[in-house]
């Protein structure tokens, strides 16, 4: 039950926060907004140069965590979103079977990339888990994202946060009240 009323005001975040960024791109219709995604696959990868827009999306449970930056940015600079997607498609395939990973907190990402041309409601998102095995989901096989400085500093620099890295986005545990 959570887990769809999260899913549900993530739509509705990621819905607001494409119609005010269409806001002042006159070219821009609702219609080609993407605010539902497809299912998981890559077809991400074979789309990378079609990629204009991105809409991060952070799901943090409770208030136990802090953050230097807002739960939803929408990236507009299209080479940025590009560069966000080709380095998450260089990923390497997360390795099988059973792991043992380090503390892994329910801080995770939802990232959306609109694809220019698409018809509809169309986007394609993979979802980051910056904690434990740092797995990324969404691109068919699930990424490896623990030894890759790249691809958090990417998201980072596309979100305008200067020399982010995994910890920017497992976020800090609140002390005190």
């Amino acid at each position: 039950m959570k887990r769809s009323r999260f899913r549900v005001t993530i739509l509705v975040a990621l819905g607001a926060a494409l119609l005010l960024s269409a806001c002042g791109a006159p070219s821009s219709k609702i219609s080609d907004l993407p605010l539902k995604a497809r299912p998981h696959s890559a077809y991400l990868c074979q789309v990378i140069p079609r990629v204009d827009r991105l809409i991060v999306a952070r799901h943090a449970p409770g208030n136990q965590f802090h953050f230097m930056f807002p739960a939803v940015v929408t990236v507009t600079n299209a080479a940025a979103a590009r560069a966000v997607a080709t380095s998450a498609c260089a990923l390497p395939d997360a390795p099988k079977g059973a792991q043992a990973c380090p503390a892994e907190f329910a801080v995770s990402y939802h990232l959306v990339f609109a694809v220019r041309g698409e018809k509809g409601m169309g986007g394609e998102a993979i979802d980051v888990n910056p904690t434990g095995c740092q797995v990324v989901t969404g691109l068919g096989t699930g990424r490896e994202a623990m030894s890759s400085i790249a691809f958090y500093r990417l998201l980072g620099n596309a979100m305008g946060l200067k020399n982010a890295n995994y910890m920017t986005f497992r976020g800090a545990f609140r002390t005190g009240s």
